[in-house]
């Protein structure tokens, strides 16, 4: 709650606004070629909201939201648009949550696969999701977290 409205209108900005700029931006040429697929990244927090960063717990929230309405909206285009909610994955971005081998552990034992995520445990999936074996959907969120609880 003491969020300053600033730090609001930023992590939003980036977080949802660009996102949905960005899809605006791509869309007429993914329409030209006859369509497409989009996937937006999330987050875990979407779901189970880290404490103490209110903002960015929302706008990851936001984004499962945006995802479902674009792909409504975009069908008609043979648009695809999917989420990835990552869980914590090892990179510079989260470090300061696994920097502390004492944390390390204690988040681990919190999961049900013992281990943090890597880039690669997304990447197969964003793959999927942007080939023809997934052609059939769309509007949905793939959760990539160890087995951390993922539903609103």
């Amino acid at each position: 709650m003491d969020v300053t409205e600033e730090v609001w209108d930023k992590i939003l900005d980036i977080n949802v606004k660009a996102t949905a700029l960005m899809t605006k931006a791509v869309v007429p040429e993914m329409e030209k070629r006859g369509g497409g697929s989009v996937v937006i990244v999330a987050s875990i927090a979407a779901y189970t909201p880290f404490p103490g960063l209110g903002p960015y717990n929302v706008s990851k929230t936001a984004l499962l939201g945006l995802g479902k309405n674009l792909a409504i909206e975009l069908a008609h285009s043979n648009i695809r648009v999917n989420c990835l909610a990552p869980g914590i994955i090892k990179t510079n971005f989260s470090q300061v949550l696994w920097m502390d081998k004492a944390r390390e552990e204690t988040l681990k034992e919190a999961m049900r696969i013992r281990r943090l995520g890597t880039p690669e445990d997304c990447a197969g999936i964003v793959s999927f999701l942007c080939s023809e074996d997934a052609s059939y959907i769309t509007g949905e969120t793939v959760t990539v977290a160890g087995g951390a609880p993922s539903r609103l």
